[in-house]
């Protein structure tokens, strides 16, 4: 084989270009730089858009409550006032929790932008179950408000899995964690510590001027007071962290942290005035402090600040656009015109590197080509010397079924002949006198009758199969009655059975089955059966079962011999075939008589079966489709 001839030298003059659009470095997709980065843009401004709407509707809601609430008469600070006011601030908590979650499970793909939108989806709907209950035991007064002890183990273990929300946040924005957010915290600590230490100057001089633990301890609201000032310290720390991440960050969510900066400050803040309003003011006003609307803000935002993080992920990696460019990260980090240019820069020495690699890829490919030849080269040779080894291995099996079937055809045919030579002898030497006198007549004549009757039967065996094999041999069909043949099938059982010594049972229900068939095969097929069975049924016992059963005709041969080892039980209907030729030496034959049932029952439409087991005898089914109804 040629090998050169087959391989493909030329490539299409389009190649390059084509591979070069894969990898969004063609012309046409340097056309559309601009365009996606203009697309990009329009998509940051309208998630603005919606982001204000969404604010300005929370103020407005809260505005129109404070309204109505005043039109309708109903003073602040009394128990229906605080009702309708914490349950709007509940609302707006539920669904803050609620944009979290749902960002964070529609992104299928697990990625660190998920996981820090996990961990601030779970710290928000704690949030909304603390404030949901606190809101139902309040205003069915059962407990004071925010008096539960399970509601604030709740807000704290909220507020403990913002810290890795924000640690996330930081990896995807391309920031690490170090002091320098202690210049942010420092004023956020002055500012939020100061607000609730303010309010409570009275508990401050009380503390101060408290001797020991335990006379601190027996100010009134001291534990409301010291709660107050440590939630405030960590809302310091989280907004420190969350403003250096916005001022610092890189990369594809600035946005969104911009959003959450915002909204953590406005949180805490919040929360260190919500703070110092437990032990200064009546509990019942608390409900009804516009303070909540901070707090409700804060949540809002930074629920906005993650939605906008799932927005951005999935309309830069959805399938159903394009593919996220280069150009838009680098505008992002780099600004529009540095960005650009930068890009340019990349997209050149990377477009150098490419066109190696092309290079490389078609020296590879004409390579594996060769090899591939090479394979099938070797793979056909492999093929030619399996099947002359095949072809050898059956020439080897023929020759040795030749010379086994030459030496038992000269075994099988010398026994009788040489019988019936030496009877002839006898004959012949002796007169008739003596040999009527010593009553040996019939015994010599008997042997040779019965040796003369096996020649010939293996005679015929091995005329039937040759036309059988050729296909010569034409049998025309006949309606007949069971009983028509079965006189000469008892005939052929009973000189087996004496020969044989075996006892011998029929078991025949109806013997005027009509039956379409030549009358001829199927006496072969049961003779064939029950020869086959007296010869190896080493004197035990023979039955022959014939019966019409689902419109077919069944007939079972069995005997309880010595029986036939599963992995010679589909050779044995192979011709000339027996189980060894200690067996044919034993028990004479040339292998011929299952051979031909099988070919007949095939002729007939039908199927044969066997059930064997050595020492256990064996059972020969028949089944013909041969019952004239």
């Amino acid at each position: 084989m040629d090998r050169e001839s087959v391989i493909d030298q030329q490539r299409p003059a389009t190649q390059n270009e084509e591979f070069f659009s894969l990898t969004e470095f063609s012309s046409e997709a340097e056309a559309n730089v601009n365009e996606q980065v203009a697309r990009y843009q329009e998509f940051s401004t309208r998630c603005f858009w919606q982001e204000i709407a969404v604010t300005g509707i929370l103020l407005f809601v809260f505005a129109l409550a404070y309204l109505l609430c005043y039109q309708s008469g109903i003073e602040y600070g009394s128990f229906l006032h605080g009702k309708i006011l914490y349950a709007v601030f509940t609302i707006f908590n539920v669904y803050a929790a609620g944009q979290a979650f749902y960002s964070w499970a529609v992104l299928g793909n697990k990625s660190v932008a998920r996981d820090f939108m996990f961990f601030w989806a779970v710290a928000f709907i704690g949030a909304a179950i603390g404030n949901s209950i606190d809101f139902a035991l309040w205003a069915s007064e059962t407990c004071l408000f925010k008096q539960n002890m399970l509601t604030n183990l709740i807000f704290v273990f909220s507020l403990i899995l913002s810290f890795p929300g924000i640690h996330f946040l930081a990896q995807v924005c391309q920031v690490k964690i170090n002091k320098q957010p202690v210049i942010y915290f420092v004023p956020f600590v002055l500012i939020f510590a100061i607000i609730p230490a303010y309010m409570n100057l009275t508990i401050v001089r009380s503390m101060i001027n408290a001797g020991n633990i335990e006379t601190i301890s027996q100010i009134p609201n001291i534990k409301e007071f010291i709660f107050g000032i440590i939630y405030s310290l960590v809302g310091a720390y989280l907004s420190a962290l969350s403003l250096f991440i916005w001022q610092t960050g890189k990369g594809r969510l600035v946005h969104s942290a911009r959003l959450i900066a915002i909204g953590t400050v406005i949180f805490s803040f919040g929360c260190s005035i919500y703070a110092g309003l437990f032990p200064s003011v009546p509990l019942l006003h608390i409900p009804g402090n516009p303070i909540h609307i901070l707090i409700a803000m804060g949540y809002v935002l930074v629920a906005l600040g993650i939605r906008r993080s799932e927005k951005t992920v999935k309309a830069l990696m959805s399938l159903e656009t394009d593919r996220l460019p280069a150009a838009i990260t680098l505008v992002e980090i780099f600004g529009e015109t540095e960005g650009l240019v930068f890009y340019n820069r990349l997209k050149n020495n990377i477009k150098a590197t490419l066109l190696e690699l092309l290079k490389s890829r078609e020296e590879t490919q004409h390579k594996q080509q060769e090899i591939g030849l090479l394979e099938q080269e070797v793979r056909l040779r492999k093929q030619t010397e399996n099947e002359l080894l095949i072809a050898k291995e059956r020439a080897e099996e023929a020759s040795r079924a030749k010379s086994e079937f030459l030496a038992l055809m000269s075994h099988e045919l010398k026994t009788p002949l040489t019988a019936i030579k030496g009877y002839s002898a006898l004959l012949k030497n002796q007169t008739l006198e003596k040999l009527i006198e010593s009553q040996k007549v019939t015994k010599v004549a008997s042997e040779i009758e019965v040796n003369s009757n096996h020649l010939d039967q293996m005679v015929t065996d091995l005329l039937e199969f040759s036309q059988l094999e050729g296909g010569s041999i034409k049998y025309e069909k006949e309606v007949f009655s069971l009983n028509e043949i079965l006189s000469y099938i008892r005939s052929i059982s009973s000189t087996h059975q004496k020969a044989s010594d075996c006892l011998y049972t029929e078991i025949i229900p109806d013997e005027s089955i009509i039956i379409e068939a030549n009358r001829q095969v199927l006496k072969q097929i049961i003779t064939n059966l029950l020869v086959n069975a007296f010869k190896f049924c080493n004197k035990t016992s023979v039955t022959l079962e014939i019966q019409k059963s689902a419109g077919a005709l069944k007939i079972a041969v069995s005997d309880m011999g010595i029986g036939i080892a599963e992995d010679q039980q589909q050779k044995i209907f192979e011709a000339f075939y027996q189980v060894s030729l200690g067996t044919r030496r034993k028990y004479g034959g040339i292998g011929l008589g299952l051979s031909i049932v099988k070919k007949l029952v095939s002729w007939l439409n039908g199927n044969i079966a066997l059930v064997s087991a050595p020492d256990q005898g064996s059972r020969f089914e028949v089944s013909l489709p041969i019952i004239v109804d």
